[in-house]
């Protein structure tokens, strides 16, 4: 083997067994950087979508119009409900909640306003008929059932005993059955579109159906008006 073979030998043997420490140095610094943008990028997306979603959803509420129906049930009768409100015996007109004109037992309402006033509860539905509720009694205004007064015993709805609760109905949610309250009633929240409300007074388990109104609520709801 001549001279010149014999270094070409020596320099391919040396080459199979040399680190390559510098495609090594390079492809190492490459992956981290790699790596790194992603990471930056990806957390500038989240972040910018998330920005994206709160100022859409904060517009939608704040410019939403929700529904619900109303109705008071007495002993085992609905009453005829006016659909302007009773302003004679209302203490405040309340922004954010107003009567539909039209349509008995249907209240349109504005839960950012609501919820602002932190009145995104029963008691700004009871204001528009001017409706005075206690945890033992109900008083209506002159205009609506002759201006009676209710109050809980055993000797109410002919005998059979009355008790005031208010039963809600999330018709437009997943979990539409009926709750129950019974004490703070003017407290119970307004959370959601297409509520049904009733306001009763009749013996214990008595079993009230929707208000009259809320097929009216549920075509509103679902037509977007």
């Amino acid at each position: 083997m001549t001279s010149s073979a014999k270094k070409i030998a020596r320099l391919a043997e040396k080459s199979k067994t040399r680190t390559p420490r510098g495609i090594k140095l390079r492809g190492g610094l490459l992956f981290p950087s790699v790596i790194a943008i992603v990471l930056v990028l990806g957390s500038a997306l989240i972040g910018y979508a998330r920005q994206t979603i709160e100022d859409r959803s904060a517009a939608d509420i704040t410019n939403a119009t929700y529904y619900l129906s109303f109705g008071v049930y007495v002993c085992d009768t609905w009453i005829d409900l006016p659909d302007t409100a009773v302003l004679d015996d209302l203490a405040e007109v309340r922004e954010g909640a107003a009567l539909v004109s039209g349509k008995p037992g249907v209240v349109e309402w504005q839960p950012q306003i609501l919820s602002g006033q932190r009145r995104a509860r029963v008691s700004a539905v009871l204001d528009l008929y001017a409706l005075k509720l206690t945890e033992t009694s109900l008083t209506f205004p002159a205009s609506i059932n002759d201006g009676a007064v209710l109050t809980e015993g055993s000797d109410a709805c002919g005998g059979k005993g009355g008790s005031l609760f208010v039963d809600t109905w999330d018709v437009e949610g997943v979990d539409n059955e009926r709750k129950t309250s019974i004490a703070n009633l003017d407290s119970v929240r307004l959370d959601a579109n297409g509520l049904a409300v009733a306001l009763v007074f009749a013996p214990d388990g008595t079993e009230v159906p929707q208000p009259p109104a809320a097929g009216e609520v549920a075509t509103l709801v679902n037509s977007g008006e």
